[in-house]
């Protein structure tokens, strides 16, 4: 496939988030010093922007609590519950049981929570197996949109 050799590249250097480096290496015509830069980038960016929305979370359910009067494990379990993604409601206990390897599979750059918690189920909880058919899904996307 076009940029498989540069997308082993990029994975060695530990981004692996495909769908961003394909359309990188498409944009900077497969130079993958300047798409690593820009991985980078990226990531550092989710990571301030993680830490800023679980610190208002916090506050507000800190805040919340105060009003309240609650006990100190509240403030944490509602900051938990706001942070939560939303998926239908038949899948709420998946995605309660998967929330780490969602976690995992967001860091990565898979953005669809519904098919992966249905993968996550189907494949036992291995985020290494979702994220390859994730990878899949989103080249095929790719392909359509091209």
């Amino acid at each position: 496939a076009k940029y498989s050799d540069e997308l082993a590249q990029l994975s060695a250097k530990g981004f692996d988030m495909p769908v961003r480096s394909i359309r990188l290496l498409n944009k900077f015509g497969g130079d993958v010093d300047i798409v690593a830069a820009r991985l980078a980038q990226v990531q550092a960016q989710q990571q301030r922007k993680a830490d800023m929305q679980a610190r208002k979370a916090a506050m507000r359910a800190q805040k919340q609590a105060a009003k309240q009067g609650s006990t100190d494990s509240e403030p944490q379990a509602e900051a938990e519950k706001k942070a939560a993604v939303k998926v239908p409601a038949k899948l709420e206990g998946a995605a309660a049981k998967y929330s780490d390897e969602l976690a995992q599979l967001s860091a990565k750059g898979f953005d669809m929570p519904v098919r992966s918690i249905r993968l996550l189920n189907k494949f036992g909880g291995d985020v290494d197996k979702v994220a390859a058919r994730l990878a899949q899904v989103y080249a095929q996307q790719q392909r359509k949109a091209d």
